[in-house]
């Protein structure tokens, strides 16, 4: 049972105990249409505000209002007995139980359209493509899909009801475009087809926290063992000591994004510069001992031959792998 079916079903529930209880209230067939044509609810989905978007555990919360429209002939001019058929709905990708602000407005017109109308907070998950963090983009999508097959009810979207606030805003994220799609959906391959709402926001991420604090110092920190083949070849203990501190701080700096990203299976732009960074310092690890060996059996003019062209190749190299790897990453 998906959270979004145990929210419905609670909800019916709570308005069922409610003084005003016409949310959940009636018999459970819908007004039938000419033709034994299916029962369009129009629906639309305006995104209040969001909350945060939780990479780690790829989701994101947002408190949405949400809006229902379907004509019930039984209920025109103030007919019926008082009970009010109503659709029910699930989130398919709910992570938890969503939370209702307040009792849902329900209005009839005399010509028994009937308008839902209801302000809730969600936890939704969405898959998250990293391989380009921090210069990615995200879809952040809401899924809504009816209880009841759609030969029977289904989806018509409301346009003028779907839209981001102009208030709306995410921290660390930019927002860019929204889509809606109305689709079908089968949840056996060979059962019913259920009428599905997609609703997708389009975000990026505002990368200059990241520039800063990781990407440039990540950058520095892989060029400083430069400075190993500027000192004499004989004095070891600063060379080594220079390389070894900054794998060190590398692989510090490496868990320091840790906390940011999910466990996926693939490198992130981030994770490849930090990868590079490390090979290059070690590599220099190995020129220092290779210097050093020569020294010790006391060929030092070799030494010096080794380490004089490492001054201007090590960064060179560095850069241009460091620069085609971001490249790459941007260009995917």
């Amino acid at each position: 049972m998906t959270w979004g079916l145990c929210f419905w079903m609670t909800t019916a529930m709570a308005f069922q105990a409610a003084a005003d209880s016409t949310w959940i209230v009636g018999g459970p067939n819908p007004p039938s249409v000419e033709g034994g044509r299916p029962v369009e609810v129009g629906v639309g989905f305006h995104i209040v505000d969001f909350g945060r978007i939780t990479a780690r555990e790829e989701s994101y919360d947002v408190t949405a209002h949400l809006e229902l429209r379907w004509r019930d002939p039984r209920l025109a001019r103030g007919a019926g007995d008082g009970k009010i058929w109503t659709p029910r709905l699930n989130f398919d990708n709910a992570a938890e139980a969503p939370k209702l602000h307040g009792d849902p407005r329900i209005e009839v017109d005399p010509d028994g359209w009937v308008t839902s109308r209801s302000i809730l907070s969600l936890k939704l998950s969405t898959p998250l493509d990293l391989r380009k963090f921090p210069f990615d983009s995200q879809d952040l999508v809401a899924r809504l899909s009816l209880s009841s097959d759609q030969s029977k009810v289904r989806f018509t979207p409301l346009p003028g009801s779907m839209h981001v606030h102009d208030d709306a805003f995410v921290t660390d994220w930019s927002l860019q475009k929204q889509t809606f799609q109305v689709k079908s959906r089968r949840y056996h391959p060979k059962g019913d087809e259920y009428s599905v709402l997609e609703y997708l926001v389009r975000v990026k991420r505002r990368s200059t926290f990241y520039v800063w604090r990781v990407l440039l110092p990540l950058t520095l920190l892989a060029l400083f063992p430069t400075l190993v083949f500027w000192f004499e070849p004989t004095n070891l203990q600063p060379q080594i000591s220079t390389c070894m501190a900054t794998l060190i701080a590398m692989l510090a700096f490496g868990y320091s994004v840790d906390f940011a990203v999910p466990k996926v299976a693939y490198l992130t732009m981030i994770d490849r510069h930090a990868m590079i960074g490390f090979l290059f310092a070690t590599a220099a690890t190995i020129s220092v001992a290779v210097v050093h060996r020569h020294v010790a059996n006391g060929a030092v003019p070799t030494a010096l031959k080794i380490q004089r062209p490492l001054r201007a190749l090590y960064p060179i190299a560095y850069l241009a792998a460091a620069g085609l790897s971001i490249a790459a990453g941007l260009a995917s």
